[in-house]
């Protein structure tokens, strides 16, 4: 892999792309749609490289992440504080009207802090079974809870959970060899064949709920080809590998958005 893409993927460049597109995509039609898209997509820069920034200060990063950390971790530091800025200031001035919709952000706040933060011995993503729902559950109040409370967006609620489980389940697959056991992942649960089994079934029941449709999506076309995206990833894992698995996987947010821009 070239210095450009590992540098593109690790900073959480290419997942804030992804997902911009994404919002934008689905809620292009919403008033501060883009406002809300640049904020989370900001938001994720933010965050996600705070969290790679406090893993590499207490050595809790694979060696080769570890070392690129160590080489770039003024520009992540950077990069973080400007994005999380950027992301703050859309909230304060266009999303900040509501104390539900404030409570419920500081939620999702403290969540993203103590998922890596311990508190004594443990930090949320320690408790077994429940590091990666934790992550979903941050995720689904971000591309479709709070649309739905700014825009009054109607998201299709069952394709997007079942979106994001397939979607973070390689997450855990890169780091199924580096997670302590006791962490008890999916993958390290079920193995990683049977994870890819299990995200293909996923994907049939989602297709089975989009084409029935037992969800009334009202654009289901785009879905229909993220998830058929996906499907496809998983019958060429092999050849993909599992340490830039989940990069195709992110992949499936601007497929999705991109072709709910176009399509529809």
């Amino acid at each position: 892999m070239s210095n450009l893409f590992i540098s593109v993927v690790r900073s959480h460049l290419f997942l804030s792309f992804s997902s911009f597109v994404f919002l934008l995509g689905l809620y292009s039609k919403s008033e501060n749609s883009l406002l809300y898209a640049l904020m989370i997509s900001s938001g994720i820069i933010g965050m996600y490289n705070g969290h790679r920034l406090w893993k590499f200060r207490q050595r809790q990063l694979p060696e080769d992440v570890y070392q690129w950390t160590s080489k770039y971790k003024r520009t992540l530091l950077f990069l973080s504080l400007f994005a999380l800025t950027i992301s703050m200031g859309i909230y304060g001035l266009f999303f900040s009207d509501f104390i539900f919709q404030n409570l419920l952000t500081l939620i999702c706040v403290l969540i993203s802090v103590f998922y890596v933060k311990r508190i004594r011995r443990f930090s949320l993503r320690d408790i077994p079974y429940l590091k990666v729902w934790f992550v979903i559950a941050i995720w689904y109040c971000l591309f479709f809870v709070f649309p739905f409370l700014f825009f009054g967006a109607s998201p299709p609620w069952i394709s997007g959970i079942l979106l994001l489980i397939i979607i973070l389940i390689p997450s855990d697959i890169k780091d199924i060899y580096y997670d302590r056991s006791e962490l008890k992942t999916i993958p390290q649960v079920l193995g990683v064949s049977f994870s890819l089994r299990t995200i293909q079934g996923i994907i049939f029941l989602a297709l089975i709920f989009l084409l029935l449709p037992v969800e009334r999506v009202q654009d289901p076309e785009p879905w229909i080809i993220g998830f058929t995206y996906f499907l496809l990833l998983t019958i060429f894992y092999l050849r993909i590998g599992y340490r830039y698995f989940f990069v195709f996987a992110d992949a499936s947010f601007l497929l999705i958005g991109l072709s709910a821009l176009f399509l529809t």
